[in-house]
């Protein structure tokens, strides 16, 4: 069998095409070189090397064991790396669902502290909607997954990030577009923008069940498949909405957010398998936490504000 130590000594030997020069960089003797050479060759049965008076070189064997210990010895390394984080409590990768209103501004905040305190963890992004990243939890595709539902996943530790304050979405020539708050019932008989049933039902019955207790009942429903396209039809006069706070814009000068004095009862949570208490993942949720709050308190003064 190959020696992991006896193809690190090659590949410098291949490299150097010298046994002095070789062996100086291995801090080991010429003979033991010569003997690591010859194990080698009595391995694959074939010479690797042919001296000359001149300067060695490698036979055509010699440069294929040499292209592939290289190979071998780097997937060496970066398996006894990821041991070690693994070892440590640390970890090499982190696949992240959220939906879609969650990369605006709180998922880009939490990535780049992440990335700030862990420079070598590869992070994959993963847009979906809610049911389809509990799913994905199920199955072993995503690490994390944050979600606007009440659901929770046995084997699967929950914690809320956030219950979303509400916002009115409207038009901004729209006659109550410079109120201070809105309440449902100023929003009856208007026609209204929202995303389709399947996206979340939960969500959409959710806000159906809120309008009614409230005695605001749509005179028609658009459905906009997702956030950009839902603020783009307000926009254009098609409708009002009603939002989470992650939905809120307020670079945009065609609609106006306004505070809902209702509260919606389904919270934005964080998922992770409850096996998974690496540093990575710890480190995600408390800066999800910290970035909640912060978007909360800053809707909150944003509001009080004249």
């Amino acid at each position: 069998m190959l020696a992991l130590r006896d193809l690190e000594q090659f590949v410098v030997l291949a490299d150097e095409l010298n046994f002095r020069h070789a062996a100086a960089r291995l801090h080991i003797s010429q003979p033991t070189l010569t003997q690591t050479l010859q194990r080698l060759e009595r391995f694959v049965g074939a010479p690797l090397l042919e001296r000359t008076t001149r300067r060695s070189r490698l036979t055509e064997a010699g440069q294929t064991l040499a292209q592939g210990a290289s190979l071998l010895l780097a997937d060496a390394d970066a398996l006894g790396q990821e041991v070690r984080h693994v070892a440590a409590g640390r970890r090499r990768q982190l696949r992240v669902g959220a939906v879609n209103p969650a990369l605006r501004r709180m998922v880009p905040n939490v990535l780049h502290d992440l990335h700030e305190r862990f420079p070598d963890v590869r992070i994959s992004l993963h847009p979906m909607q809610s049911h389809q990243q509990l799913r994905a939890l199920r199955e072993s595709r995503i690490d994390i997954a944050i979600v606007r539902t009440q659901e929770s996943i046995p084997g699967f530790a929950s914690e809320t990030l956030m219950h979303e304050p509400l916002f009115a979405v409207l038009p901004v020539d729209h006659p109550l577009a410079a109120s201070r708050t809105v309440r449902l019932s100023q929003l009856n008989g208007l026609d209204f923008v929202m995303a389709p049933r399947n996206r979340n039902p939960e969500f959409f019955d959710e806000l159906i069940s809120l309008y009614s207790r409230f005695d605001c009942s749509p005179s028609t429903i658009t459905e906009a498949d997702n956030m950009h396209a839902q603020l783009a039809l307000v926009g254009a006069g098609i409708g009002v909405a009603v939002q989470p706070l992650l939905f809120v814009d307020r670079d945009r000068t065609d609609i106006v957010f306004l505070p809902v004095d209702e509260e919606l009862r389904i919270p934005l949570q964080l998922l992770h398998p409850m096996t998974d208490d690496s540093e990575v993942t710890q480190a995600f949720l408390t800066s999800a936490l910290y970035c909640a709050r912060a978007l909360v308190r800053d809707a909150e003064e944003w509001a009080m504000k004249p």
